[in-house]
């Protein structure tokens, strides 16, 4: 391809002109929702705004780089990634620094890289690769191709977030059922999950620590238990205890909680929730207006975890609609370059991380919205966080990556047809 030809190329536009979209709106929102954020660090909001810019400065420069990089070496080097996502997860668990009780992100040159965030995008690209590369022609090889390593991804990756696990899991269902594996392989494989799952809880229920109240009501757990707690073997199935008193949370309200029966950081769950409630009741239809938001200075995790409900307050449901129709046209988007491709691996590729980022928007919609518990999931190119960012354009980058390789196929191939014709 020669370098004129090549700039002419850019790949899909409407996908350019969303990702854009979605910046601006990141920089505003998250230099307007730091309040919280900036008064606790006794910082201005300014330094998260230079912080969000270089974030989204950084999230471009991946997105141009992975968009640069040829097919073929995306193909060649799928296996590997999925390895390097793995080694990535097993160093945070060991060496990690603590985020929200689990260990989820490794301090390097004072930044700090979320290890769960290369998976997801890594899983697609092997199970693209996978499916291609092998000849799943009977059950035991679906199991030891596909199955397995998504198995043994989420089982490192829900020691530090449920939610993630989810992600890659209902990820790779999708994609298998894209792929056109045999409907019996996907029946047994949601079977087989839920068992492992249930297993999986029956053994924490089984390990976790009991407690008793004492005179004073004090809180205590029992010695034989407290060494327990601090067992590595506890520590795997720790996430399933998060799971329960944040489903158990999710079905109460800051009114109805007794305080005397809930740590902070409970409490600051609760009142999370019911402040993502009020905001979005207060932004109404049409907003408060840039600026004007109050929830902002009782939100704590407005600029990330809860920036959609901080969005209607300020901007309104009309303007949060908008940005629901632009995920969805992203995905449109990227399902339309994935049935143009010529190979499987690029269409599932597309498709596959086209849905990494829609799924992980809705769930972060429907914690905001209060219909599912508080997960820890930011909206995808918006929300405030580097490491998220980063890895997130890179897939967009991948994606921009196989539609300039359709383009150009589709405007060589009238080239080669004329040619052929003036022959004949």
């Amino acid at each position: 391809m020669s370098n004129k030809s090549f700039f002419k190329n850019w790949g899909d536009i409407g996908i350019w002109i969303i990702v854009a979209i979605f910046a601006m709106i990141s920089v505003v929102a998250v230099f307007s929702s730091s309040s919280f954020l900036a008064r606790g660090a006794d910082v201005t909001r300014v330094n998260f705004l230079i912080e969000q810019l270089q974030s989204v400065a950084l999230g471009f420069i991946s997105l141009f780089v992975l968009y640069l990089i040829p097919m073929k070496l995306y193909r060649s080097f799928s296996f590997l990634a999925y390895f390097l996502a793995v080694a990535l997860i097993i160093c945070g668990l060991i060496f990690g620094d603590t985020i929200n009780g689990a260990n989820r992100g490794i301090s390097i040159g004072g930044r700090t890289i979320q290890v769960l965030e290369p998976a997801k995008i890594a899983i697609v690209l092997y199970l693209a690769r996978a499916i291609e590369h092998f000849k799943i022609d009977n059950f035991w090889k679906y199991l030891l191709y596909l199955i397995l390593p998504v198995a043994v991804l989420c089982l490192l990756v829900i020691v530090s977030s449920f939610s993630s696990a989810l992600i890659i899991a209902v990820l790779s269902l999708l994609t298998l059922i894209i792929a056109g594996i045999n409907w019996k392989y996907i029946l047994a494989t949601i079977g087989i999950g839920v068992a492992a799952f249930l297993m999986l809880f029956f053994i924490y229920t089984q390990i976790s620590p009991s407690t008793h109240i004492t005179s004073d009501g004090i809180e205590v757990v029992a010695e034989q238990d407290s060494k327990k707690e601090q067992s590595v073997f506890y520590k795997v199935f720790n996430r399933f205890g998060v799971i329960v008193d944040r489903f158990s949370q999710h079905s109460i309200t800051s009114e109805s909680v007794d305080i005397s029966e809930k740590s902070e950081a409970e409490l600051d769950e609760i009142r999370q929730s019911e402040n993502a409630k009020i905001a979005i009741r207060e932004g109404g239809l049409l907003g408060k207006g840039p600026g004007n938001s109050t929830q902002r200075y009782h939100l704590s995790l407005a600029f990330s975890d809860f920036i959609f409900a901080f969005i209607i307050e300020e901007y309104g449901l009309f303007f949060a609609t908008f940005i629901m129709l632009l995920y969805l046209a992203f995905l449109a988007r990227t399902i339309n370059i994935g049935m143009e491709c010529t190979t499987k691996y690029a269409s599932l590729v597309s498709i596959g991380l086209g849905m990494l980022i829609t799924i992980q928007a809705l769930i972060h919609i429907l914690v905001n919205v209060r219909v599912i518990p508080i997960t820890g999931q930011t909206l995808p190119l918006i929300s405030h966080g580097g490491t998220a960012y980063v890895f997130l354009s890179g897939a967009v980058g991948i994606i921009l990556s196989i539609s300039r390789n359709v383009n150009q196929r589709k405007r060589v191939e009238p080239e080669k047809k004329s040619v052929e014709n003036e022959k004949v």
